[in-house]
């Protein structure tokens, strides 16, 4: 496969989703005929305002896009991981990659020295998260053995498949540096 092709299909992934996150995110909580009650029949069709650290603003992403980012962070980590040193493939850096993502909602600046995407300022906001996320992580960074663990908690929700889409990658086995 052509790595050009493949690079290009990830980044247009990751911004389409943010793209459709940033104008989803503001009617998010809102029901189909409050949408076209507020937006007109087409819906939502412009970046509509959100507010992020009391601050008005438009073109936000959520939570959502920010745990697929720190999930595509923790695949590329565990993917180079396997390759470059032959330590298996494991959930438990994917794992990490989701306690970066935490402190991100709890601190409000960097103060991790632990990866390239945790030391992004514009990251570093409350968006809504799952609480089912925030409990499932719990935990995590006073007991190391839970690494990659089956998360404890009794949630029926979606929230997976907001971020599952940097899982597709893995089928090629490339490095992803």
């Amino acid at each position: 496969m052509n790595p050009t092709g493949l690079h290009s299909r990830i980044r247009g992934c990751l911004l389409g989703g943010a793209i459709g996150d940033a104008l989803g995110g503001p009617v998010e909580f809102m029901s189909g005929d409050e949408i076209e009650e507020r937006f007109g029949r087409g819906g939502v069709r412009t970046f509509q305002p959100m507010y992020a650290n009391g601050v008005e603003q438009t073109g936000l992403i959520t939570d959502d896009t920010q745990m697929t980012l720190f999930t595509a962070e923790g695949i590329i980590r565990a993917t180079n991981r396997m390759n470059q040193r032959c330590i298996g493939f494991t959930n438990a850096v994917i794992h990490h990659a989701y306690l970066r993502w935490a402190d991100t909602q709890i601190h409000a600046a960097p103060f991790a020295k632990d990866g390239w995407l945790v030391g992004q300022q514009w990251l570093y906001s409350r968006r809504a998260p799952g609480l089912t996320c925030l409990s499932a992580l719990e935990g995590g960074t006073k007991d190391v053995t839970r690494f990659g663990g089956e998360a404890v908690n009794d949630s029926k929700g979606c929230g997976g498949v907001m971020r599952s889409a940097p899982f597709g990658w893995l089928s090629n086995g490339e490095n992803y540096e």
